[in-house]
């Protein structure tokens, strides 16, 4: 069995979702990939590179480490979202407990900072 990847040009219904044109479906079967360009409401297109998967672990391994909820389920931009205010909230916190350097450290060191300060 040979798969392909396909960006749609029309509407087609595929694993119970709609899907729409500009959309790629990637990893169809040959069969089936064969049938939608026959039907005119797809063509094939080079098989799309695993983008952004580690890119994408990457981020949800940083957001879990913020505390970010749902962080394993959230998208990339939901996540680059999450990090950002978790960084500010800490960045934030780290200035009222007077914290030095904040801009030079790294979210775990600030982590690790705050926690130092709130033993105090």
């Amino acid at each position: 069995m040979i798969e392909v990847d396909l960006k749609l040009t029309g509407v087609v219904k595929q694993g119970g979702k709609w899907r729409k044109p500009s959309d790629i479906i990637r990893k169809v079967d040959d069969e089936i990939a064969e049938e939608l360009i026959a039907a005119g409401v797809a063509e094939e297109i080079e098989p799309q590179p695993e983008e952004d998967a580690s890119e994408l672990q990457e981020l949800r391994d940083r957001a879990k480490v913020l505390g970010v909820p749902n962080a394993g389920r959230l998208g990339e931009a939901k996540l680059k979202e999450g990090i950002a205010e978790k960084d500010a909230e800490l960045r934030t916190k780290a200035a009222e407990l007077g914290i030095e350097d904040i801009e030079g450290k790294t979210v775990e060191d600030l982590i690790a900072a705050i926690a130092e300060a709130e033993k105090k």
